[in-house]
């Protein structure tokens, strides 16, 4: 197994830690924090270096929050702008492939080009293709939290033997025991935590149909027996790593029933829209008007054009439409104005 050197020079490379500024800045550029780093750019990014060689810097104290996030109350735990989000996406931009290199095809969330789209396209192509009977559906619980951070630092230094490097990644996962919801490192932490997992499910087992999104994964198999049997084998190397199955698990008929995964549910012959994802849109589109509704309707439209939705959208957008301007030219005729 080939183990990395020589990354903290790239880490603490001018030109990466200005990468690293400009990432962490997407999408927060009115962040008073950023508008203050961005009146001497140069000078604190040079801090920052600094801090780093030396080794005076010290992950920063977090900023708790609870936010409803897909239906669920989760914690958020947030860091200071400068220097710890940049530093964290410049030890990212160099440790990130080497993580990315270990993990299976099939694991989704927070890496390149493998979001919800290309899970939902991975999983629609295996159900095509192969016509599974049977679906296993398991969520781990609190999964971020249970990581066992001792257990993580050994498995990244079967990747990594940078020393400095390995300082830095300490220092970060020291700050909080497991992996805090809003680091970073935690969304690449937490699909590495489970990479060797995720390979003896696939050759140890000998699974064809799996997939892992973060903690919810679900598997194919054309025997109830066999999932089963999978199952509890599956919740007995999860407990070895103190991870704990939610109750909640279940074995679905593909053809009556589908599996819920990454926002859809899938069948053999159809792919329809998470219920619940399905009723809020017909909320948003009573209840909200005008640019706020447009806007709304935008981002679930990205949701049907993925999903066989076609009725629900004509039926609450389209017909909404054709009856609202049917009452706007029954008030306001066109006569005279063409």
């Amino acid at each position: 197994m080939k183990r990395h050197g020589n990354l903290f020079e790239q880490i603490t490379d001018i030109e990466t830690l200005r990468y690293a500024y400009q990432m962490s800045r997407l999408g927060k550029s009115h962040y008073t924090a950023v508008k203050r780093f961005e009146q001497n750019v140069d000078a604190n990014l040079k801090d920052i270096q600094q801090a780093l060689i030396d080794k005076t810097f010290k992950t920063g104290a977090y900023r708790i929050e609870d936010r409803m996030e897909g239906g669920k109350m989760r914690r958020i735990y947030k860091l200071p702008y400068s220097p710890d989000r940049i530093v964290q996406h410049a030890l990212i931009s160099v440790v990130g492939p080497i993580i990315r290199r270990s993990l299976i095809r099939d694991t989704f969330q927070s890496l390149p080009e493998r979001g919800t789209a290309d899970a939902r396209r991975r999983v629609q192509k295996f159900i095509k293709e192969k016509q599974p009977r049977y679906a296993l559906k398991l969520d781990i619980r609190k999964y971020y939290p249970s990581v066992n951070n001792d257990r993580l630092k050994q498995m990244v230094r079967r990747k990594i033997k940078c020393q400095d490097t390995l300082w830095l990644i300490d220092d970060i996962l020291n700050s909080m025991d497991g992996l805090p919801i809003g680091n970073l490192t935690s969304q690449y932490f937490g699909n590495f935590y489970l990479y060797q997992f995720d390979w003896w499910v696939k050759q140890g087992l000998g699974v064809g149909g799996y997939y892992r999104y973060c903690d919810d994964l679900i598997l194919f198999a054309n025997s109830k027996a066999q999932l089963r049997a999978w199952f509890y084998q599956i919740e007995s190397y999860l407990n070895g790593l103190e991870l704990d199955v939610k109750t909640d698990w279940q074995i679905v008929s593909m053809q009556k029933q589908g599996v819920d995964f990454v926002g859809f549910l899938f069948m053999l012959d159809k792919t329809k829209l998470r219920p619940s994802i399905a009723r809020n849109f017909k909320t948003a589109s009573k209840k909200k008007t005008g640019l706020e509704l447009f806007a709304s309707l935008i981002a679930y439209k990205g949701w049907m054009m993925r999903a066989n939705a076609k009725m629900l959208w004509r039926k609450h957008v389209s017909g909404r439409i054709i009856k609202q301007s049917k009452l706007f030219y029954k008030h306001t005729p066109l006569r005279g104005r063409i």
